[in-house]
């Protein structure tokens, strides 16, 4: 039994992993292209993604909150005191006590998701803006007058790249 189990074992796992990958190469998906998802769908993933990451250290940061708040409001009892500040690790907790814990770290988790959403459209607004800033400044436009016609096309009289046209006045 253990023989067949080992053949098996063999001709499952380990012949395909030596064949070299090309019965597989039709398994492998494509990358998705940049225009494949619209802005907001990506803006979702990635906000999804980021709320789920935080959530952990949100609980921690909360709980360590909750403690802190209940040790000081109960006017520093020892019987409230956080573990961190040498209070008892046994204390049962309520579960509106753990209820209210996790609906802070959620409510954390989504104002660090909305904080990333808000910089993030922040930075794409000002690359854009450094893009067209960058584009108007690198123009070398300078008005016609040393030796070309007034309306020949280009800048200088045809020694910059930069033509100027229906924006300058020059329709032609």
């Amino acid at each position: 039994m253990k023989k067949i189990a080992a053949v098996v074992l063999f001709f499952f796992v380990a012949f395909p992993a030596f064949s070299g990958g090309d019965i597989f190469r039709d398994l492998i998906p494509e990358e998705y292209s940049a225009d494949e998802f619209p802005q907001f769908l990506r803006d979702i993933r990635r906000a999804t993604i980021i709320l789920t990451g935080s959530y952990p250290f949100t609980i921690l940061f909360a709980r360590i909150g909750m403690d802190g708040y209940d040790f000081v409001s109960s006017g520093f009892d020892s019987r409230y005191a956080p573990p961190m500040f040498g209070g008892a690790h046994d204390v049962q907790r309520s579960s509106s006590n753990i209820e209210r814990v996790l609906l802070t770290a959620l409510c954390l988790s989504a104002g660090v998701a909305l904080l990333d959403f808000i910089i993030g459209r922040s930075k794409a607004r000002g690359r854009r803006q450094s893009a067209n800033n960058q584009t108007v400044h690198n123009r070398q436009f300078q008005p016609p007058g040393n030796g070309t016609q007034a309306g020949s096309g280009t800048a200088n009289g045809g020694g910059t790249e930069f033509e100027y046209g229906a924006e300058y006045g020059n329709t032609d």
